[in-house]
């Protein structure tokens, strides 16, 4: 088996646990293939790698595992994240749980598949194409001030904004940026979107939920930004559209935990936490 093995140097426990980890990992006769890689999309020379491997392993943070697992997904490639971070939704293994390493070789784990977001901004002089396995975001940037955004579902107006911005989220985001604004945790094994406004200027506005069948358009009616995964960001005008609707192919998650990651996750990271 190939796995690449992907390190973020910067989350906290990575430089300790980067050499034991990759030692585990060929101990249990895995051919590594080490790839360094800094936050952002991914060049040539690390997509040439993920499209060899049969697996990809991840240490670090939720970010890394995410950015890291939307890339692999473009080669059907499953990501197992190993939690070098402080909180590790998408982990699917602990540090003190590396002996289950083993069932990567013996195929004793379980596969999730996350849906994602295919972005769409369309301008009159190009149409940019991004992915996103949390969210999009448009907003006023770093202006102290409103923007107003019409929002659709198909044809039809879902509502008029005035706020910082929305967030069109997936379930895997929803404990992202879409939770701080106020958004629903959604069980990541759901397909739907996640409409979050953020701090809109009004008395009665909620988040909404849509299916994933659905497509939003989001027209700025004032300079904005568009931030998808906090990779990119491009400025906005009254002219362009951002249509977001769900992407045709699903990152792949792999998990050797043996209870429910995500729920124990909640309770221990962001309920029990005092």
């Amino acid at each position: 088996m190939k796995i690449a093995y992907v390190v973020n140097r910067a989350a906290g426990r990575a430089d300790e646990a980067a050499p034991i980890l990759e030692q585990r990992l060929r101990a249990i006769g895995a051919e590594v293939l080490p790839m360094a890689w800094e936050d952002g999309p991914l060049n040539e020379a690390e997509s040439s790698i993920l499209s060899q491997c049969d697996v990809a392993v991840v240490l670090g943070g939720d970010g890394s595992m995410m950015h890291v697992a939307k890339n692999a997904a473009a080669f059907g490639v499953p990501v197992l994240g190993v939690n070098g971070g402080t909180v590790g939704f998408m982990a699917g293994v602990e540090l003190d749980q590396l002996d289950r390493l083993e069932r990567l070789m013996t195929g004793n784990y379980t596969t999730e598949a996350r849906m994602m977001l295919d972005v769409t901004l369309y301008r009159p002089e190009e149409t940019l194409h991004f992915t996103a396995l949390n969210e999009a975001v448009v907003s006023h940037g770093n202006l102290s001030r409103l923007v107003q955004l019409d929002v659709l579902c198909g044809e039809h107006t879902v509502s008029t904004y005035r706020a910082d911005g929305v967030i069109v989220a997936t379930p895997t985001g929803s404990t992202a940026y879409s939770l701080s604004a106020g958004g629903p945790i959604v069980d990541p094994s759901l397909n739907c979107m996640l409409l979050t406004p953020i701090c809109p200027h009004a008395m009665h506005t909620r988040p909404y939920l849509f299916s994933d069948r659905t497509s939003l358009t989001i027209v700025a009616r004032s300079e904005a930004y568009l931030t998808v995964d906090a990779e990119q960001a491009v400025v906005l005008s009254e002219r362009d559209r951002v249509v977001i609707s769900r992407h045709q192919i699903d990152a792949q998650v792999i998990s050797l935990k043996d209870e429910d990651a995500f729920y124990d996750i909640l309770t221990q990271k962001l309920i029990d936490r005092r």
